[in-house]
């Protein structure tokens, strides 16, 4: 596993592992996911932040047009949207279970280790332990 550093912490990650099981897996906008109109435009449109917001999901072998499970929650006055998602890699948080929310280019992003012993149906079944859960909340525009 490769070693990662964030917020002072140390983040082991197999992200050559999470790249092979992200391959497989459906984008967000296709029926095997979903498919409806709010994930087809969150996979469009996450593709379109910024390098930094794209690195950071590179960074742990994460698509972030697939494997999600998204929500639009609000409609903003400005004209974007509020989404969130759950995203899942192969890794652990080492000394601790969950990191702060980490601020990168108006979106936030949360780090927990997995809880193997509440299994989650929004997890495939190819991905092993131990698993990182990373939730992003992030504000999109609304002309993609």
């Amino acid at each position: 596993m490769e070693k990662l550093l964030l917020h002072g912490h140390v983040i082991e990650v197999d992200k050559t592992k999470t790249k092979e099981l992200y391959k497989e897996l459906p984008l967000i906008s296709d029926k095997a996911h979903c498919g409806c109109p709010e994930c087809t435009y969150y996979e469009k449109a996450i593709v379109q932040t910024t390098p930094a917001i794209y690195q950071f999901f590179e960074q742990f072998g994460i698509d972030a047009r697939k494997e999600a499970e998204v929500w639009k929650a609000a409609e903003n006055d400005d004209g974007t949207y509020y989404y969130v998602a759950d995203y899942h890699f192969i890794g652990q948080i080492k000394g601790i279970d969950e990191l702060d929310w980490i601020d990168l280019d108006g979106a936030s992003f949360g780090l927990t280790n997995y809880n193997k012993s509440l299994p989650s149906p929004m997890i495939p079944d190819t991905f092993t332990s131990p698993i990182i859960e990373l939730i992003v909340r992030i504000n999109l525009r609304d002309d993609y």
